[in-house]
């Protein structure tokens, strides 16, 4: 895919606090603006419906590479467990699709990231529904890559993913959350045991 014709990064998956897209990643701390690193974006938020107020839980960009190592952690029962569950309930079908123009001729289809993201990718529920999904992204640079990724998972289905996860994979995320995050100790508590989804 030609770097220039990607959409630029949704202000949905820029940092809360600066306002701009993530510069490093959270464990390497390489910089992710290098058009040549790819990396992801998961950004947690607890919606109160009935005081239309959101908040972030929590937001970081990994790169690549650190996915990698991160995956090599999880167990191969975990892995397994984790592909077997979405093959059987994400709809690839049902997402919206996005085409930039080949040609001066071509019409493109346009990237509405609202498409996207408005409702659960695997339970189907709608966002403004739920108080608390995740959202992830995959980009490069200040690029997204629309492919299976952008998309909002609920915390319904995190639930179920959370329950395929073995002790050692679900001991990793926790050590992974203590070395990580900080903040408010419930803020954590609400991290620890979620799977990382990007």
């Amino acid at each position: 895919m030609d770097y220039d014709k990607l959409p630029d990064i949704p202000k949905e998956f820029f940092n809360s606090e600066t306002k701009q897209p993530f510069s490093n990643c959270l464990v390497c701390e390489c910089n992710l603006m290098e058009e040549s690193q790819p990396y992801a974006i998961e950004r947690a938020i607890r919606h109160y419906p009935e005081m239309a107020l959101k908040s972030v839980v929590f937001e970081y960009a990994l790169c690549a590479k650190c996915i990698s190592q991160m995956e090599n952690e999880l167990s191969s029962e975990t892995k397994m467990s984790i592909m077997k569950y979405f093959s059987e309930n994400l709809d690839l079908s049902s997402r919206p699709k996005w085409q930039p123009a080949e040609d001066e001729d071509e019409e493109p289809i346009p990237f509405d990231v609202s498409e996207w993201i408005d409702s659960c990718s695997v339970k189907g529920v709608p966002r403004r529904e739920l108080y608390e999904y995740t959202l992830c992204a995959r980009c490069i640079g200040e690029k997204i890559i629309p492919e299976v990724v952008p998309y909002m998972i609920s915390g319904l289905a995190q639930d179920d993913l959370v329950d395929l996860f073995s002790n050692k994979s679900l001991g990793f995320l926790d050590d992974f959350t203590d070395k990580h995050f900080s903040g408010p100790p419930e803020f954590k508590e609400l991290f620890k045991g979620r799977p990382i989804l990007v």
